[in-house]
């Protein structure tokens, strides 16, 4: 065989480039090199200088007193250059070769590793990004399947789930992360059917026991390997879900609120008992109480009486008991009350009084809220909420509900105790009324009709120019009558509505934005023109529904109250003045009778107005207690015909 003829096949062949040189020049190339290096022959490779095939000559020297040291070098990554200057890179090993006449060379290969590299950087790019996203995307990140449970998991998910390693996590049986262990079954079983699942809202279970709410998205999907995985993520929404909760209970308080407000207006009085009844029940489910009730004052005995109970389901009833209490044995309570102030003990075993501490562990109390009923300045009684099964601290809103159904109750005292001479006096009333109604038509009428007139000669007037004096006197007449006439027959009426959330630095001026574009159809209609001058920047540290129910009320009203056919501006402003924001809600419309309502402005049940449908008298007096409740306090400018500005005073951003 000839040996020679088969090496030279063999090295013309191969795809590797295949050389020999020595330290100043290259003597053998076969085809592969050049090709590789984009030349046109192999003696037009062996008379190009060797080191312009380098992109760094650098490399060229590093190499050389590599072999000098080693004799040789495998796979070393180099980056060459071809004929025509573009780049490729390539693994070549080299090793010192002596003949026997004593000539030095260097025999080698380089193999065009270009293509590769690429795709092993993209894969290690993408491993990057993998490993980069797993690391710090706020998502429990998994990849689990049927036959070995989980078998990924990301940092997020050990951190959601609390535990220490991915490991620990794999070891727990799946069905024991959800709280429900059947629901991951279920799960399952409809991945595999639709192939993937989108926001499922599960409730989880923690390494502790504790559990969280959170959206499942999950998609069956097959490996490289060829097997079934299930590859998911779980985002916790629990601060969201809390949120909504309190959402939900405070829409339902405001409904409870208004309810309240409204059911007793015209309630007959054969009715009234079983709507406390039902008041007292709704009141204590919504705040979880186990008692609700009511107790009257008989200050001539010295004694209190249990008039109305509401029990929750398994709590026994204390009304039998709680008759002919004496006065003197809850002195506390009875000061507080006096005072026109709450009575709240949040821990029974911590009341010093030990008569009516004896009292109330006799009923199995453990935390009590009451609320005095005032009438004239006098308590009369008290409204009141237990906790039996557990200790229960108190929110200002359970407290606002016991205040407003006080208020309610001592109204249906009042009502009650005059019905008789309403009665009496309805007749006569009803008579007075149709009068008063039938002189305000021909009053109307008669205005109108003199208007007609002085329009009319107006009209005559105007033709003579020599009676322009009169013509201006009678003009200004018949405009103020009609102002007049407008200003009697213009109504007002108030419609509110008030959530609560958790406070959060809130931009002021979004929110007055947001108010405005909700009141747009009602703002277009009316021609309403708003002048803002809020800072961008200005921020405040509050109670998001309560800022929005605050100037909901406040824009509206002026948008309802502010507006004539003169004057349809608007103006809002706010600035920071030291410690305190100051916001304005100026309209230039009919005003407030100051003079009249100055001490009612922010009472319950306060109308400023005559109108069959001005409300329940719930608006400025809400208002007033979300203001106050952010720390804030409110205050009215007004003057009848020529507008009103409300001034707010929140707490500065620090």
């Amino acid at each position: 065989m000839d040996f020679g003829q088969l090496l030279e096949s063999v090295t013309q062949n191969i795809s590797e480039a295949v050389f020999r040189s020595d330290k100043d020049r290259l003597i053998y190339v076969n085809n592969a090199f050049v090709k590789m290096f984009g030349y046109a022959s192999a003696d037009d490779v062996t008379s190009a200088p060797i080191v312009d095939m380098y992109k760094d000559p650098r490399d060229r020297s590093r190499l050389i007193q590599k072999l000098y040291a080693e004799q040789t070098y495998e796979n070393e990554e180099v980056r060459f250059l071809r004929k025509d200057g573009s780049e490729f890179v390539g693994l070549m090993s080299t090793t010192v070769h002596t003949d026997e006449e004593g000539n030095t060379y260097w025999d080698g290969a380089i193999r065009d590793v270009t293509h590769e590299k690429e795709f092993i950087d993209r894969i290690r790019s993408r491993e990057q990004l993998l490993e980069s996203i797993n690391k710090n995307i706020n998502e429990a990140i998994y990849r689990s399947e049927n036959a070995n449970g989980i078998i990924y998991v990301n940092d997020e998910f050990i951190k959601m789930f609390g535990f220490d390693s991915a490991e620990e996590v794999m070891q727990v049986d799946p069905k024991d992360l959800y709280k429900n262990p059947d629901q991951r079954a279920l799960i399952g079983e409809e991945v595999l059917k639709a192939g993937s699942i989108s926001n499922r809202e599960i409730e989880f279970r923690r390494r502790d026991g504790s559990t969280f709410w959170g959206y499942l998205n999950s998609i069956k999907i097959e490996g490289v390997d060829g097997k079934m995985y299930f590859d998911g993520a779980v985002r916790n929404i629990s601060k969201e879900k809390e949120a909504e909760n309190k959402l939900m209970k405070y829409a339902e308080m405001q409904r409870i609120l208004i309810d309240l407000s409204t059911k007793y207006i015209d309630l007959p009085l054969e009715e009234v008992g079983q709507a406390i009844n039902d008041s007292l029940k709704e009141l204590g489910t919504f705040v979880q109480a186990d008692r609700s009730y009511v107790f009257d004052f008989d200050k001539e005995k010295g004694i209190t009486n249990n008039t109305y109970e509401w029990c929750a389901v398994g709590i026994s009833s204390e009304m039998e008991r709680c008759q002919n209490v004496p006065l003197a044995m809850m002195p506390g309570l009875v000061n507080a009350h006096l005072n026109g102030e709450p009575f709240i003990c949040l821990d029974i075993d911590k009341l010093e009084e030990l008569e009516y501490k004896r009292h109330l562990i006799a009923q199995g109390i453990k935390s009590i809220v009451t609320m005095p009923m005032i009438h004239d300045k006098e308590c009369v009684g008290f409204v009141g909420f237990d906790w039996v099964k557990a200790p229960h601290p108190s929110s200002e809103k359970e407290v606002l509900l016991l205040e407003l159904f006080s208020e309610m109750l001592v109204n249906i005292r009042i009502r009650s105790h005059n019905e008789s001479e309403l009665r009496k006096l309805f007749d006569k009333t009803t008579e007075q009324n149709q009068r008063l109604k039938d002189f305000s038509y021909i009053t109307s009428h008669n205005f109108r009709s003199s208007v007609a007139n002085l329009v009319g000669l107006l009209s005559i007037i105007e033709d003579d120019p020599g009676n322009k004096e009169y013509f201006d006197m009678l003009k200004a007449t018949a405009l103020k009558l009609n102002l007049a006439i407008d200003a009697i027959n213009d109504l007002l009426n108030f419609e509110k509505d008030i959530s609560t959330l958790d406070k959060e630095d809130i931009n002021l001026l979004e929110v007055v934005n947001d108010v405005i574009f909700l009141n747009k159809k009602s703002a277009i209609e009316k021609n309403i023109q708003f002048n803002i001058d809020i800072d961008e920047s200005l921020t405040l540290r509050i109670l998001p529904a309560y800022l929005q129910s605050i100037l909901h009320n406040l824009i509206t009203n002026a948008m309802k109250y502010g507006v004539t056919e003169d004057q349809r501006k608007i103006n809002i402003s706010a600035k920071k003045e030291s410690k305190e924001v100051f916001l304005t809600i100026a309209d230039h419309g009919r005003g407030i009778d100051l003079s009249r309502y100055q001490g009612k402005m922010f009472q319950l049940g306060s109308r400023f107005h005559a109108e069959v449908d001005s409300g329940h008298g719930m608006g400025l007096y809400m208002t007033k207690q979300q203001v106050e409740a952010v720390g804030g306090r409110i205050e009215v400018e007004s003057e009848l015909n020529k507008g009103t500005k409300f001034k707010v005073y929140f707490s500065a951003k620090s």
